[in-house]
């Protein structure tokens, strides 16, 4: 690997990767606010809602869940010119799906192009993942918070003179699309090239195949993910009206920042993780990923106390007394995304060790618990009982996951 130079200290790596990213989503949540304030109804806002919806598919296609692959590829079978070379071809391969996916589902031709015009956004931003992948097994993941500093005030910028100048959400997002990709040639490119041999696209169809193959029950896995927690909602909105899933999902958004958080400031561990795995075996390695997902434990707990002593003034600040009655939806949604938060770091450890089947059953087994528990649960304990199906779902996934890689490091311990 071409040797760098700049950060490469783990906490400022921590530190950079956690507070850019955290901006970058934060910039992405103002603008859902911000569609709502510049226009004249809600209209553009539910476009955006069912454009974002898309999208979500999009990046686990688009990005076929490569990062941690990617990063603990400690003995490079593959370059990162074969990694660009296939995230090329998966970015094509996720638009074409999720365009066709987003024309047959959209209910009008102008939420079709806002569709459309999200997808690009979401291609660029998948794309240059492949970059990121690069500078964190380099250690320069500084590189990555500072464009996602770049991206996330040039997204507010340009997606506020879009609206105000053309009044068109899907131009407004067109606009950021190109000021992203921009970003993208002018910054990532540049700084990848100092963190890697080549970032020129390169590799064989023998090459494409195994690593379409090898990733694949993640990427999978990855879909059915995100499934159990929106396939419970649109049945809770069916069962008992729209305006009740509203108002749990307004409740419930201020959780998001537990899983973000965690996963950002996690990401950095990955890396030593996989390179112990390599160098000590499965024992050594486990060691440092427990603490990690120890770690991701202890913040969540900390960010949900903290969550639940400002509920009621921060909820009631945001959306008025109205939304006062619910506040005791809050505590459990909390659980349900510290559980996701768990969820997620035991996948990239799975991951790490070269079990990427068993990330698609992981998923699988909390998607099945989610479908058996639902209506019971939400007709005994109504908004709590939509959480408790999620508790229960991903509690069980987590036990699988845990024992899974228990056996894992067993079996190395047993072969050395």
């Amino acid at each position: 690997m071409k040797e760098t130079t700049g950060t490469t200290d783990l906490k400022s790596n921590i530190l950079w990767n956690t507070s850019g990213t955290v901006f970058y989503q934060g910039c992405l949540w103002l603008m859902t606010v911000l569609v709502a304030r510049m226009s004249s109804d809600y209209q553009n806002a539910g476009m955006l809602a069912f454009a974002m919806s898309v999208g979500n598919i999009y990046t686990a296609i688009g990005t076929f869940t490569m990062r941690t692959f990617q990063v603990s590829d400690i003995a490079e079978k593959y370059s990162s010119s074969n990694y660009i070379a296939f995230r090329i071809f998966t970015v094509g391969l996720g638009f074409i799906l999720c365009a066709i996916y987003g024309i047959i589902v959209s209910p009008s031709i102008e939420t079709t192009l806002v569709i459309l015009s999200f997808l690009l956004f979401k291609a660029d931003e998948s794309f240059v993942n492949v970059f990121y992948g690069c500078d964190q097994k380099a250690k320069r993941l500084d590189i990555v918070g500072k464009s996602q500093f770049i991206r996330g005030l040039l997204i507010i910028v340009l997606f506020v003179l879009g609206m105000k100048a053309t009044d068109n959400l899907s131009l407004s997002l067109c606009c950021i699309f190109f000021v992203c990709i921009a970003t993208t040639i002018i910054f990532d490119r540049a700084q990848t090239k100092g963190t890697t041999s080549s970032i020129v696209p390169s590799i064989k169809k023998s090459q494409c195949f195994t690593l379409f193959k090898i990733c694949l029950p993640t990427v999978v896995g990855n879909v059915i993910a995100g499934l159990i927690v929106s396939a419970a909602r649109q049945y809770f909105g069916i069962a008992f009206g729209e305006e009740a899933l509203g108002i749990y999902a307004t409740v419930a958004t201020p959780c998001v920042i537990i899983q973000v958080l965690a996963q950002n400031l996690y990401a950095p561990l990955l890396l030593p993780i996989a390179e112990t795995l390599h160098d000590e075996g499965a024992k050594e390695a486990w060691k440092k990923a427990a603490k990690m997902i120890l770690m991701v434990m202890t913040v969540s707990v900390v960010l949900s106390i903290l969550l639940i002593t400002v509920s009621t003034p921060l909820l009631h600040f945001l959306y008025g007394n109205t939304i006062l009655p619910y506040v005791n939806v809050l505590p459990m949604a909390l659980l349900v995304m510290s559980e996701i938060a768990v969820s997620y770091a035991i996948t990239d450890v799975l991951i790490i060790y070269g079990k990427l089947k068993q990330t698609l059953m992981l998923s699988f087994i909390a998607f099945i618990c989610m479908g058996i528990c639902i209506i019971p649960l939400t007709n005994a304990w109504y908004m709590n009982g939509l959480n408790a199906t999620l508790i229960i779902a991903y509690a069980i996934a987590i036990i699988y996951g845990l024992i899974t890689i228990y056996f894992s490091v067993k079996k190395d311990d047993d072969h050395r």
